[in-house]
């Protein structure tokens, strides 16, 4: 479970330019963000949420997981979110061995962990898995398995691809080529679906410098004319069945999350894409994602 200085220090790592020492999330309880762009795949599953006029208490979480069952998400049995839980182990050990997730209340960062569950069943499950099977081979303190499976839920965006030269164009950082040259593609032939519950409360309070980690996956182009939820179905599973692959961080590429089309206020023109210092063009080592 990340501390909001913790979640800073991941941008700050991922892009490594000037940013707050601490992120603060907004204190009040908002309903404006299930309309933001940005929040599409939050929003999805989060609509019972839309009448709350304050935080939500237990019993609307209950609520939220039994109607998402009831839809048939799939959901490991028994699986809930505990508010104010202290776990007697390690938080993912706690969450496999009882099935309840410690959840702060009135805390972005945990009621988007929460959603998270919801929108991505199968990889969070998978996570999980992923996490006790390092940690019983004796990584209880992090190496590149926790590291890479914590980037991923924690900042970590699933990006589907139906032409390699785009998944190319990410990797290597051509900003300029992916969101302006290649912009009508954006949605046709490339998306990004956020996974990463960090992202999202960031999103609250947006600032220049904000950072994931992109998880290119291939599929075909029909994907992408898939309604909404069907896509996320078939994204859920794909990553799931994939996770055994993502074995080290730089299997992640970095993305500047405010440069995806309609993800930014402000105007997303040739000035915003021209800000080398968010837009870098070349970092330290280049990633792994087609090896």
């Amino acid at each position: 479970m990340a501390t909001s200085a913790t979640i800073t220090a991941i941008a700050i790592v991922l892009n490594e330019i000037a940013l707050p020492q601490v992120f603060t999330a907004p204190a009040d309880w908002s309903t404006a963000w299930l309309r933001r762009p940005a929040y599409a795949v939050w929003a999805a599953v989060a609509q019972p949420l839309a009448a709350q006029t304050d935080w939500p208490e237990q019993a609307a979480l209950d609520a939220l997981f039994a109607q998402a069952r009831a839809a048939g998400c799939p959901l490991p049995p028994g699986l809930r979110c505990v508010l104010d839980l202290q776990p007697d182990a390690y938080y993912e050990s706690h969450i496999a061995a009882t099935g309840q997730v410690p959840t702060r209340a009135r805390n972005w960062h945990d009621l988007f962990n929460a959603l998270a569950w919801l929108a991505w069943p199968r990889l969070k499950t998978a996570l999980n898995a992923r996490h006790q099977a390092a940690i019983a081979a004796g990584e209880a303190k992090r190496g590149p398995i926790r590291d890479s499976a914590t980037l991923l839920d924690e900042c970590g965006l699933l990006m589907p691809y139906a032409e390699r030269t785009l998944a190319e164009a990410v990797d290597g950082m051509r900003w300029g080529e992916l969101w302006q040259d290649r912009r009508a593609d954006w949605g046709r032939l490339i998306d990004a679906y956020p996974l990463g519950h960090a992202l999202p409360e960031m999103l609250l309070a947006p600032f220049i410098g904000l950072t994931g980690k992109a998880w290119l996956l291939p599929v075909d182009a029909s994907f992408f004319t898939l309604p909404f939820p069907t896509r996320l179905a078939r994204l859920d599973a794909l990553a799931a069945e994939r996770l055994s692959t993502l074995d080290r961080p730089s299997r992640l590429a970095p993305l500047p999350v405010l440069g995806i089309p309609g993800w930014h206020a402000g105007a997303q023109d040739a000035g915003f894409y021209a800000n080398a210092d968010y837009f870098r063009p070349s970092r330290r080592a280049p990633s792994v994602w087609a090896a």
